[in-house]
């Protein structure tokens, strides 16, 4: 290895590291090597000087200084202070910044990892000049950085002095901008550096503060981005040379001069916020590019582009920093591209970075390529695509846009039973229902609608089949979904089942307080699609309900593990004279509180009790007409000293029920255990009748649920 070459290190957002090691590459570096966030390689300082210049895609260009293993504060500042660090400058630091990452065993605090760095560094400066240097946050005559792996030290002399994404062209910013390189980086996978040569125009139909057409500008014309934010810490460092950087700026210059003369397409972009053109025309601006770079007040239905030979790059909102009207926007977006581009323009081309799947097929045209990205600490999809007939994605006849063709099977599913579900639901009144449930096999989750709102629930996956196919299957069951029933995005409610811990079988979600208010035939329930992975209502109970209302006039309910008191509701407005719901969970008695107050019940006549069941069974004195028990399958409840076990413990539960049951009395008796037998010993104390099949309304049919229901009465 030759002695002019050091050892470097060029950092960049996640997935840029392809495009940085080949920009490198064409400045002159050597041994290049991709790592995550960035690249390594050798150069010349003269190489190094000149990829400061015109990197597009670095955020720091690192020299290696040592590499050093340590394993505590001590050695890390024994292997610090063994370099001379004025040597590693030509002037005397009288300015240090510092800046630290990683941890081991004994370093495990990043801020006094840099305290120990920096009274290393300040010593061993003070030892040779009897001074120390300033400690400063940016624009240091001296900067390290210090990475720590493991038990080793990379020790590094940041000779760019600040992230080179910042051209400095930028002084006022709109929500959620986007960042210099990345804006690059889309540019360069949409081949805007070509298509700039053969005069293709930039169009931004949404543009921001404009970032895409800036940088756009700066490619087009053969713009060094270093030469608009000159603020560098490279000529602190020993290796650099005046001359060969005085060289660099004068072939910088005078490549822009002939790239600006050359570039003879336009730069066009719009946005409906007038303060959004406004930043983007001072951007335009501060580059002296303001007669190159158009910016119009116009929305998508007013804003023309022209006749040929356009590149449209835009960023859309995906929904997550900014919400507002999102899904309106992309399908305005897609009408545009089809209506006033595919149909009015020739050799059209875009690139779209999109945050869902579903964001990409909106749009109506078939991708040619796509790129993994990040946006900060978004993921982020960026689609590239001809705009021409030839391209546009087929949608189905009644159906918005095209899907992809497995989430379209989804969707074609759920069309067909909605299909088989339309009369009963609409004899019924019904607003809440099951539309389908794991139908297809690959795609196992079950999907509910509320109102305008859907549940989607998965099931647990065999461990043999690996979570990215799981994450992608349910993004397709997701996307089949919202488009068959036309809901939006923020209406919809996804819920994954993993065992917690011993003592809790389910963890709730943390959210915000999200209830709804649904209507069952005359009845009202709070239901929560966010909190909590059950919503507080059994839509498979839906017949056992009515049918408790049909049967309680006149009658007195004992409601067994009640959870939010749904079939008591259906008693009380059924005429029950009165009523006892027992359930542990402090949680449920109140929604079921709530419920009751929802639906005006009595609540002296209509009992809430915190109890364990069958203690509640032991001790209780009074007698009923009917008792409703919906036993979970299994229970580990801390309020219990064993466990449950419903095929285990239901022949004594249901026996202890028979003293509190009056003569002419019926139990009601449910569980969805899919292997449940009833004991037949039972059969010696009640009359059994089956009700499953009856109990099975329309929508719960095929459904993996697999509920049992019958009603036991004394012989």
């Amino acid at each position: 290895m030759s002695e002019n070459l050091h050892q470097a290190y060029a950092s960049c957002p996640k997935h840029l590291e392809l495009l940085l090691k080949d920009e490198l590459v064409a400045m002159g570096a050597q041994n290049v090597a991709e790592k995550l966030s960035g690249v390594v390689f050798h150069a010349t300082p003269a190489i190094l000087m000149r990829s400061l210049l015109w990197s597009r895609l670095a955020n720091r260009i690192l020299v290696l200084i040592n590499q050093i293993k340590v394993s505590n504060s001590e050695q890390l500042y024994d292997a610090v202070y063994q370099t001379n660090w004025i040597e590693q400058v030509n002037i005397i630091p009288k300015t240090l910044a510092i800046n630290f990452k990683g941890v081991n065993k004994e370093l495990r605090n990043t801020q006094y990892s840099s305290q120990v760095v920096k009274d290393a560094i300040c010593d061993r400066i003070r030892e040779t000049i009897e001074s120390r240097p300033d400690i400063v946050k940016t624009g240091a005559d001296l900067t390290v950085s210090v990475v720590l792996k493991n038990n080793q030290i990379l020790v590094y002399q940041d000779i760019s002095g600040r992230s080179l994404h910042l051209r400095g062209y930028r002084q006022q910013l709109t929500a959620a901008p986007l960042k210099e390189n990345l804006a690059a980086a889309v540019l360069i996978r949409a081949n805007w550096s070509e298509l700039s040569k053969q005069n293709y125009n930039l169009v931004d139909p949404m543009c921001g503060s404009g970032t895409f057409l800036t940088e756009g500008y700066l490619i087009a014309c053969d713009i060094a981005p270093g030469l608009t934010n000159p603020r560098y810490c490279v000529d602190t460092w020993r290796y650099f040379n005046q001359d060969i950087w005085n060289e660099l700026l004068y072939e910088a210059k005078t490549r822009m001069i002939a790239g600006i003369d050359n570039f003879k397409g336009q730069i066009i972009g719009a946005d409906h916020h007038k303060n959004s053109v406004k930043i983007t025309e001072e951007h335009a601006y501060q580059l002296n590019a303001e007669d190159k770079i158009q910016c119009q007040y116009k929305t998508f239905d007013n804003f023309s582009i022209p006749a040929k030979n356009n590149l449209i790059v835009c960023n859309p909102p995906y929904g997550v920093r900014l919400q507002k009207n999102v899904e309106s926007t992309w399908q305005k977006l897609g009408e545009w591209l089809n209506n006033k581009v595919a149909s009015k323009t020739l050799g059209s081309k875009a690139a779209v970075m999109t945050h869902t799947k579903n964001q990409g097929f909106i749009l109506g045209f078939r991708a040619t390529k796509t790129w993994q990205l990040m946006n900060g600490d978004l993921a982020i999809t960026l689609i590239t695509f001809d705009i021409d007939n030839q391209s546009k994605l087929n949608a189905p006849q009644g159906q918005k846009h095209a899907l992809p063709e497995t989430a379209q099977m989804v969707a074609n599913r759920i069309k067909k039973n909605l299909a088989k579900l339309k009369k009963w639901i609409n004899k019924e009144n019904i607003s809440c229902y099951r539309v389908y449930d794991a139908d297809i096999p690959e795609y196992a989750v079950a999907i509910d609608v509320y109102n305008n709102h859907l549940n989607i629930q998965e099931y647990k996956a065999p461990k043999s089949i690996p979570e990215k196919k799981t994450k992608k299957r349910l993004q397709d069951a997701v996307l089949g979904a919202q488009l068959a029933l036309n809901i939006k995005t923020d209406k919809i409610h996804i819920k994954t089942r993993q065992k917690h811990n011993r003592q809790n079988q389910y963890e709730p979600k943390v959210v915000d307080n999200g209830n709804m208010i649904i209507h069952e035939q005359d009845r009202k329930y709070i239901v929560n699609l966010e909190k909590y992975l059950d919503t507080g209502l059994f839509l498979d109970h839906r017949w056992i309900r009515n049918h408790i209302q049909q049967i309680s006039s006149g009658k007195s309910l004992l409601n067994l593990f009640s959870y939010t008191g749904s079939a008591t509701v259906a008693a009380a407005l059924g005429g029950a004279t009165s009523s006892i719901s027992v359930d542990s969970s402090k949680t449920y008695l109140s929604w079921a509180k709530e419920n009751y107050k929802l639906n005006r019940m009595d609540i002296f006549k209509h009992k809430l009790v915190r109890a364990d069941v069958l203690e509640y069974l032991a001790s209780c004195n009074h007698k009923f007409d009917i008792i409703f028990v919906d036993p979970p399958t299994y229970s580990n409840s801390h309020s219990r000293t064993t466990d449950w076990d419903v095929q285990r413990d239901h022949k004594q539960m249901l026996l202890a029920c028979k003293r509190l049951l009056n003569q002419a009395g019926k139990i009601i008796f449910s569980s969805n255990y899919r292997k449940f037998v009833i004991d037949q010993d039972l059969s010696d104390y009640y009359t059994i009748k089956d009700l499953t099949k009856q109990s099975i309304s329309a929508d719960f049919i095929k459904s993996k649920i697999k509920r049992v229901c019958y009603q036991l009465q004394i012989s």
